[in-house]
């Protein structure tokens, strides 16, 4: 996403959003479709795109993030290193988030250092965390590196897990 963005600046710089008084809080490259509605109060960014017809409700803060088709972030929720799927929904005061992995520049070939997928104790290795499609997160619920799967509703916060 943080790629894509970067050559929307050099290439397409009026598929970004621009900064307005009116709008949303804006740092760095940001990507909003026309059709999606933002919150002013909103905050967003670096490196967030955001599909056709999401909702972004007041006070959220997104970061390093896909919203992708119909997603809806509601109200204060914090959404940082994820993925959000179509039609999926994150309460009021919720937290999902990821860990950053990026690769290496300090090597002569650059590239992201894969851990095994699950550490000893069978839980999933940090990483970036997927809410699936059509997936329900209650208010207030923190997902921390953690996988969703499509058609889930969620009832208490999980970490490292991959829920099916």
């Amino acid at each position: 996403n943080r790629h894509v963005l970067d050559l929307y600046r050099s290439s397409h710089p009026t598929w970004l959003a621009a900064p307005d008084r009116a709008g949303p809080r804006l740092i760095g490259d940001v990507y909003i479709h026309p059709s999606a509605s933002v919150s002013p109060t909103a905050v967003l960014g670096p490196n967030v795109s955001i599909d056709r017809y999401a909702t972004i409700g007041e006070g959220v803060r997104l970061r390093d993030c896909i919203v992708l088709q119909g997603g809806v972030i509601r109200e204060h929720a914090c959404v940082m290193f994820s993925v959000i799927g179509t039609e999926a929904s994150i309460g009021e005061w919720a937290r999902i988030e990821g860990t950053p992995t990026d690769p290496n520049p300090n090597k002569p070939f650059a590239k992201i250092e894969t851990l095994e997928l699950f550490n000893e104790r069978g839980q999933l290795n940090p990483s970036c965390t997927v809410i699936g499609s059509h997936v329900e997160v209650p208010a207030e619920v923190i997902v921390r590196n953690s996988i969703v799967l499509p058609h889930k509703e969620l009832d208490r916060s999980y970490r490292n897990q991959i829920i099916m």
